[in-house]
């Protein structure tokens, strides 16, 4: 059964690094494709450090936009996959994998000219990825405190929780209007996805265990649908 996570695991690792350079490398383009649409050629380049802060106090707005949050949310998870495959965890390594990915990203921006080269993603993406090396750092603390549980199968079944999320998110961007009306999709969404997660996945766990799983996960996806 671990191994099962684990290799789930490692395929949501994968899944994940080819959608969040779909989304920041060719977004507009591959929407673009599928829609037939003109392809856009971007080539502005900003390497004014906090600019963007600037410019919402500049405009009267929240200094901190909507767009920033999520950049930030988006690489928190690279912080914690440069960690949990590390055979010996050592903090600078993540760290430098981190900021290795974000200046790959940019790069590619560039390269392919399908968005901003921008130094405000830069630290802000990069700042995301450290927010999730601190969070697997205090975990690995609390784990080898306790001798509770391990830090590696801590991820591994939380991981299981990220899917229905993403579908919903998607769903949201793309059919969404801040209404109710996607209330059914998103409960289709989470039956479907915890049945399979309780046959494949957790069907070895104690009773307590399932309860405390079955509401992590209910009141994750939940409390994602209010935040985004």
């Amino acid at each position: 059964m671990k191994s099962r996570r684990k290799h789930g695991f490692q395929f949501m690792t994968i899944l994940y690094f080819v959608i969040v350079f779909s989304m920041c490398v060719s977004r507009s383009n591959v929407i673009m494709t599928i829609m037939g649409g003109q392809l856009t050629r971007v080539e502005e380049i900003n390497l004014l450090p906090f600019h963007s802060v600037r410019e919402n106090l500049q405009y009267g707005r929240n200094p901190i936009s909507w767009d920033m949050l999520y950049n930030m949310v988006m690489f928190v998870p690279f912080g914690i996959i440069y960690c949990y495959y590390q055979k010996h965890f050592r903090v600078y390594k993540a760290v430098r994998m981190s900021c290795l990915t974000t200046f790959f990203i940019e790069s590619a921006q560039f390269i392919l000219k399908t968005g901003v080269v921008d130094i405000d993603d830069f630290i802000v993406n990069t700042l995301g990825s450290l927010m999730g090396i601190m969070a697997y750092a205090i975990l690995q603390q609390i784990s080898f405190k306790n001798q509770k549980f391990e830090i590696h199968e801590l991820i591994d079944i939380s991981a299981t929780m990220l899917p229905p999320m993403f579908i919903a998110f998607i769903a949201e961007m793309f059919l969404g209007d801040g209404s109710l009306k996607l209330l059914p999709v998103h409960c289709v969404v989470l039956l479907c996805y915890g049945i399979f997660v309780y046959v494949f996945l957790i069907r070895d766990f104690t009773r307590k265990a399932k309860v405390y799983y079955l509401a992590c996960y209910v009141g994750a996806f939940y409390l994602s649908r209010v935040l985004l």
